[in-house]
């Protein structure tokens, strides 16, 4: 991949005028920052993107079936942390992790529940106690892997997500995995929300039913600006990827008005700090 990246960079710079990686991406529909992946070895472009970007170049015939050749065998090659993993994941959740890798922001509703994005290892293992009993130990081990990796897209150092996150009071105070546990969960909680990226709401239980909602949704939206995003929501048995922009934006919809119901991100941050002090 470091090998296509170098060589997609001396084909543009060879281009006179020169041309940016702002304009190259403009002509995929992406973003600089991805044009930018691309050439530092990152990320592969797809075929159709290579096509237009090649197109662009001036690039001649022989030169195009050679790297096109090249690609391919890279991909084919391609390793991604969650390979590792997929004896332990439905087919549906693998496709979300893909999606979410790509993403440039993530809105995520979860009801009850402390956002996946932030949880600690204590408090999945205590989500999923039945489940270790019903599926093994082995299995659910691995899917836990899987969750903490799937945050690393929240504190990487190369375009680390933006993170928008909704849930009920309820999930700050029922003592999951027991007090101390729940403790140090709610600490991460307020370690992540002073993130740059990262803003938490919650919804208080003043706000009737809003706060009783049990919501579980992900919107991830991309860099190409005309780009309607992808919705994702826990049906309890497996994961529903939704692509149709009217499906997306059903769920925007839903996803606004729970922050509309919600504390701001300072005074939610503050909640938590309370109820840390109670417990």
């Amino acid at each position: 991949m470091a090998s296509v990246g170098r060589r997609l960079k001396t084909l543009r710079l060879d281009v006179r005028p020169r041309l940016t990686q702002g304009a190259v991406g403009a002509k995929i529909g992406k973003s600089q920052d991805l044009i930018s992946l691309m050439e530092k070895g990152g990320q592969l472009p797809t075929d159709q993107q290579l096509r237009v970007m090649l197109d662009l170049y001036g690039v001649d015939q022989p030169t195009r079936l050679d790297l096109l050749a090249e690609i391919r065998e890279a991909r084919a090659t391609e390793h991604v942390w969650w390979t590792e993993y997929l004896a332990h994941l439905p087919r549906s959740l693998v496709r979300l992790i893909e999606i979410e890798d790509t993403a440039s922001k993530i809105a995520v509703a979860t009801g009850g529940l402390i956002p996946w994005p932030f949880q600690t290892a204590a408090y999945m293992a205590a989500l999923d106690d039945q489940s270790v009993r019903e599926n093994g130990a082995e299995k659910m081990s691995g899917q836990h892997a899987v969750r903490q990796r799937r945050q690393d897209i929240v504190t990487r150092s190369d375009r680390p997500v933006i993170v928008n996150a909704v849930f009920s009071e309820a999930a700050i105070r029922a003592q999951v995995g027991g007090a101390l546990a729940m403790k140090k969960q709610l600490h991460r909680v307020i370690e992540m929300a002073e993130q740059a990226n990262v803003s938490v709401r919650i919804i208080p239980f003043v706000a009737g039913a809003a706060a009783a909602s049990q919501t579980n949704l992900t919107i991830m939206d991309f860099p190409a600006p005309n780009d309607p995003g992808v919705a994702s929501m826990d049906t309890g048995t497996g994961v529903s990827i939704l692509e149709d922009p009217k499906e997306v934006r059903a769920r925007r919809r839903r996803f606004d008005y729970l922050v509309g119901q919600a504390l701001s991100p300072a005074a939610s941050v503050e909640l938590i700090r309370t109820v840390i002090k109670e417990q």
